[in-house]
């Protein structure tokens, strides 16, 4: 990858280019932003470019270290990532004692930890060593969708670049001509995803489009209790339901304030959203999307998943 096939973040790639420019690159970073608009794969092409073999074309993408590097197997490239996890001290002392030594192979060590606001504070602590005083040779990059989860002493030794979603038409645009999706699913990818090309591409492939509309059709436009087997049973999977079901009470609600239908999420269901308008008051999409936003909430606590949906029910039923 090429910083030119990072879309939307002119700005943010304009301040990157400048440090690389002029050799400035290095310290300590957080990269914050929401999740899904590229922000890692900007940091590993940040660690092609300084490790890259050919000048002047940085990074090649073709020389053993970019080849190594965008497959993650490069010796001087680190990368945490604990999923859901929170990271441990365990996870920090890597760094802290790979940043004492010299590059193994490149020009520069790059240490990237993703999901930076799960650092406890014992790791968090323990990471402020080496963000001190970092050596010359050495990049450490935060990745963050949460940077108020990060403790101020952490905050304060990092340089920031912030990362913005595309405006959604023109990532609906981007998914057309670039990636051969249809009309249909570009413009639903883009808008769900809102503007988040990576969060696009990585649902672009599942079956979410047809998925979604099995969701509406069993729980908004049926008239009897929901068959649970369709919101899944794992939390994973509820979690999709509930972000697919607020995302269609979205678009009844702004389509009653008289929006355009441009900004509707499920332009394919458009006729099914017209007729659902006259059904709910403000107030009670308002509840409703209160219900779903307490029940992700709740879902994350591993609250019983079968209450939650009674619970969800009963919301939109006694309408």
């Amino acid at each position: 990858m090429r910083f030119s096939d990072c879309l939307g973040h002119d700005q943010s790639l304009k301040i990157i280019k400048a440090h690389l420019a002029d050799s400035s690159f290095s310290g300590s970073y957080i990269f914050s932003g929401p999740e899904g608009v590229g922000k890692k794969m900007v940091a590993k092409i940040i660690a092609q470019y300084l490790n890259c073999t050919q000048e002047p074309d940085r990074p090649c993408e073709n020389c053993s270290s970019c080849l190594k590097i965008q497959k993650a197997a490069h010796p001087d490239l680190h990368i945490i990532q604990n999923g859901e996890s929170q990271i441990k001290i365990e996870d920090i002392r890597d760094i802290l004692r790979q940043a004492n030594f010299r590059p193994y192979e490149g020009a520069s060590k790059v240490f990237i930890i993703d999901n930076a606001h799960k650092l406890n504070s014992e790791a968090a602590n323990s990471l402020l060593k080496v963000l001190e005083e970092p050596p010359k040779d050495v990049l450490i990059i935060l990745i963050t969708h949460k940077p108020q989860n990060i403790i101020k002493t952490v905050l304060s030794r990092c340089k920031v670049i912030k990362f913005a979603p595309m405006v959604r038409a023109e990532l609906e645009t981007v998914l057309f001509k670039n990636y051969a999706l249809d009309k249909t699913a570009a413009h639903f990818l883009a808008y769900y995803a809102e503007g988040r090309l990576g969060l696009a591409l990585r649902l672009k492939d599942t079956a979410l489009l047809q998925e979604k509309n099995k969701i509406f059709d069993a729980f908004v436009l049926s008239a009897k209790p929901l068959d649970r087997n369709i919101m899944g049973q794992n939390k994973e999977q509820l979690q999709v339901c509930f972000n697919i079901l607020a995302s269609w009470f979205r678009d009844i609600y702004i389509l009653k304030a008289g929006a355009s239908d441009k900004e509707v999420i499920h332009l394919d269901r458009y006729s099914d959203l017209l007729k659902l308008i006259p059904r709910f008051s403000f107030k009670q999409l308002d509840d409703i999307m209160a219900t779903l936003s307490e029940s992700s909430l709740y879902l994350e606590k591993n609250i019983n998943s079968k209450l939650l949906l009674h619970n969800l029910g009963a919301q939109l039923w006694k309408v």
